[in-house]
């Protein structure tokens, strides 16, 4: 995993809400989370467009590196 990766992991954990009072981008968050760890695809038009700046970033980051290479699906658990 590369280090870009680790610290994009580390702002999507970190933003990652599931409770009742939670925003809508900490729950995108976490449901991009889940979608990233079982592999499934990512629904961008429901989740990655109620991310901040900071979220999306860091979503854009791990595909970046999903797709070269970089960081392998067994490493984002």
């Amino acid at each position: 995993m590369t280090t870009a990766s680790k610290v994009a992991l580390d702002t999507l954990r970190r933003m990652a809400r599931g409770h009742a009072g939670a925003s809508s981008g900490e729950i995108a968050a976490r449901e991009i989370l889940c979608n990233l760890r079982e592999g499934t695809p990512v629904d961008f038009a429901g989740n990655f467009v109620r991310l901040d700046s900071c979220g999306k970033r860091a979503v854009m980051q791990l595909l970046l590196d999903l797709t070269t290479g970089g960081t392998g699906l067994s490493e984002l658990d």
